[in-house]
């Protein structure tokens, strides 16, 4: 049954609200406070006996006449109703207008709380224009981008990733990370999502492994955040991913021209010293073999003795030539010495 109210029972009390009220029959005014009177551009005195609609923006027009067919039918309060009104001065007001069948007067009516709804509408628009630029963000980045649940499978994944992992979106979204993931790199994966999970971290990065849907395998420069809810517990994870694979390649082969530049300057440095001994050894054993006299014998098997400890310093040298830091730079005249311990430790005479 209606509620029945006599127009100086309520006045009191909401001619002072700081939300329009309004009653009206299902085609005129029949009372404005204060407070809806000035939204709508007039006083109330002014108000009362206009028709309804002509306050209604006319985009909205059907939809009141529905909501007050629906009232006379089923004379109960329905849901709210978002409507735009139009001010004397023609200035559009965004409402929300909850719709309450009464007795006023002792005439059937209906009581209008009418809310302003202008920075709601504000608001939802700066956060659908927020999503909007997210959401092209995310769809047309230059590197693949991904949202994954809290237990590792794939919620979304931009065309970039599709492409670097060639798989389709919703082939990813059958499966998890780890799927995809080099089994070496599993473990620290899940190290890494737990403490994200429990806040000890808020993000993370790293260089980690993928299969391709055709089995290659890529390196992935990988950065992960986590998304919080209302309460601040994690909803799910974000991550940005770039293929790295060409840049390690890349990096890679430079390090072995190095190394096979390092070795070749070895050979040489290696040749240079060996020369230097063999020659020794030669001069040596030739006056050795032609006429050395008794007394000369011990200093020339001395000198012998000296070469021979110096070759078995180089070759053990050589055998350090992988360590390119144990190769010893002098400057532009003499780029290597494989023999520093022997010129610092024997004398270098006979060379």
């Amino acid at each position: 049954m209606r509620p029945t109210l006599r127009s100086g029972d309520f006045k009191a009390m909401i001619e002072s609200a700081p939300e329009a009220i309004m009653v009206y029959n299902f085609e005129t005014f029949l009372y404005l406070n204060p407070f809806a009177a000035q939204k709508l551009g007039g006083d109330a005195a002014s108000l009362v006996g206009r028709p309804i609609m002509d306050f209604v923006h006319p985009d909205w027009r059907q939809l009141v006449v529905d909501r007050l067919e629906e009232l006379a039918k089923t004379d109960a309060a329905v849901p709210p109703l978002d409507v735009q009104f139009v001010s004397c001065s023609g200035e559009i007001l965004p409402a929300e207008v909850v719709s309450v069948p009464i007795i006023f007067d002792g005439h059937p009516a209906i009581l209008g709380l009418v809310r302003d709804i202008s920075k709601r509408n504000e608001a939802e628009r700066a956060l659908r224009e927020s999503e909007e630029r997210f959401g092209n963000a995310f769809r047309y980045s230059p590197h693949g981008m991904a949202f994954v649940s809290l237990d590792g499978r794939w919620l979304r994944a931009n065309n970039s990733l599709c492409e670097m992992l060639a798989y389709s979106e919703g082939e990813l979204l059958d499966t998890s990370v780890e799927r995809i993931t080099h089994p070496d790199d599993v473990a620290e994966d899940r190290v890494l999502m737990r403490r994200l999970f429990s806040g000890e971290i808020s993000s993370y990065n790293r260089v980690k492994r993928y299969y391709r849907k055709d089995g290659q395998l890529i390196w992935v420069s990988l950065a992960v955040s986590a998304v919080h809810d209302a309460a601040g517990n994690p909803s799910y994870f974000i991550g940005q991913i770039q293929d790295i694979t060409q840049q390690r390649q890349l990096a890679q082969r430079s390090l072995q021209a190095e190394r096979l530049g390092g070795i070749a300057e070895t050979s040489v440095a290696v040749a240079h010293e060996m020369n230097n001994v063999l020659t020794a050894l030669t001069m040596n054993a030739e006056l050795l073999a032609h006429g050395a006299t008794p007394d000369e014998i011990p200093e020339l098997a001395a000198e012998f003795l000296s070469a021979s400890n110096r070759i078995a310093a180089i070759v053990q040298q050589l055998r350090n030539a992988a360590d390119l830091k144990s190769v010893d730079y002098l400057g532009d005249t003499k780029m290597l010495d494989l023999s520093p311990a022997i010129r610092n430790n024997q004398p270098a005479e006979g060379t």
